[in-house]
């Protein structure tokens, strides 16, 4: 295997690939880089046997073929290295490696070893989505997902698509996040499947940043991600490819609440500070206390600690329905403000026992959901 590569390629491609692999005892392999090369084609392949990735790119190729070696080493090299253009040859199991002024050589594998990645079939395609649309949404509700053994199904994020619609969901059981936002494309049929928790961080860290959109493979057993610059000389192709959680999906439309007792409508950075300010004073539970009261236009935000003291403050606001007090987590009450666009948000509280949720105001699609601490 010869081939001649743009350095900025080969360093970008061997970030992604050295994120998938890992250190396994029982299989070495996997902590290795596949490197393919047919005719113009040079792909590098990683993976941990729940999640593969895939980047190909162009290259001037002498002769074709393929070898597995230690990512890192490389990409360390290449990060040093002042050349724009990298050359690679493999011999012997030994990659040989020049580019500017360097010259290495890395012990390599036979690739006949290496795990297959399945590749998407055609028929197997779902969608096409718009890479920072998903990208966002699925950030928006990824760390609201559990990590029960006991219940896999809540230790990833449920997406759905049907018709011009998707959303993607997370819950630990104390709270919820979704969000839902348009397709261009009719899908036909409801299509649900539950992404990894460790697949979506992958996802929006590989794919957040590009510009275009993906396509959306789905079969029984994975689900596939292809991204494709085609107005790119160098025609880059990133394909990523996962299996999913098994079991039921959360039917976690039945604790959105449909209705609310005291409706609470204020600024989001003044919440956020408030409840920053009082989360300092809280105890190991987390929890601060808040009176929502129609009658002074207001909340009020409460906390003690035995130790650090106690802190008391309000908050002008538009409070309409009954007087309530409430606890929360106050971290996790923050962690789904933070996901927020918009300057103001709406705040629907149910008691001091019921389900409280959280929606930007001028933003339609994300919503978060959010269990009181019970006295």
């Amino acid at each position: 295997m010869e081939t001649t590569v743009l350095k900025a390629l080969l360093k970008e491609g061997l970030e992604i690939a050295n994120r998938i692999a890992v250190r396994s005892t029982q299989l070495p392999i996997l902590s290795n880089v596949l490197l393919s090369v047919e005719k113009e084609k040079v792909q590098l392949s990683a993976t941990d046997l729940q999640i593969g990735v895939v980047y190909r790119f162009l290259g001037t190729t002498r002769a074709g073929g393929a070898v597995v070696f230690p990512g890192h080493p490389l990409s360390a090299l290449l990060s040093i290295s002042s050349g724009e253009q990298v050359s690679l040859l493999s011999k012997d199991r030994r990659l040989s490696v020049t580019t500017g002024e360097h010259r290495a050589t890395l012990q390599a594998l036979d690739a006949e070893e290496f795990p297959i990645i399945p590749s998407p079939q055609e028929s197997e395609l779902l969608t096409e989505i718009d890479t920072a649309t998903v990208c966002r949404a699925l950030s928006q509700v990824v760390g609201m997902t559990g990590q029960s053994q006991a219940r896999p199904e809540i230790s990833g994020v449920l997406f759905t698509v049907m018709g011009k619609t998707a959303s993607a969901a997370a819950t630990d059981s104390f709270r919820l996040a979704e969000r839902r936002f348009s397709l261009e494309k009719e899908t036909g049929r409801e299509q649900s499947f539950i992404l990894p928790a460790k697949t979506v961080r992958e996802l929006i860290t590989i794919l957040g940043e590009r510009p275009g959109r993906a396509e959306l493979y789905l079969s029984p057993a994975q689900v596939a991600f292809v991204y494709e610059a085609k107005e790119n000389p160098s025609r880059l192709r990133i394909q990523i490819v996962s299996r999913l959680i098994e079991g039921e999906s959360p039917r976690y439309q039945e604790v959105i609440p449909a209705s609310h007792k005291t409706l609470v409508s204020l600024g989001k950075n003044e919440f956020l500070n408030h409840l920053r300010a009082t989360g300092i004073f809280a105890g190991k539970a987390q929890e601060v206390r808040l009176l929502a009261d129609p009658r002074k236009k207001a909340i009020e935000f409460f906390s003690e600690n035995k130790e650090a003291g106690s802190h008391r403050s309000a908050l002008r606001a538009e409070v309409e329905g009954d007087s309530v007090e409430v606890a929360f987590n106050w971290r996790f009450l923050m962690e789904g403000l933070v996901q927020m666009r918009g300057e103001r948000v709406e705040f629907a509280l149910n008691g001091e026992d019921g389900a409280a949720l959280l929606r930007p105001s001028e933003q339609e699609g994300y919503l978060y959901v959010l269990m009181p601490i019970k006295a």
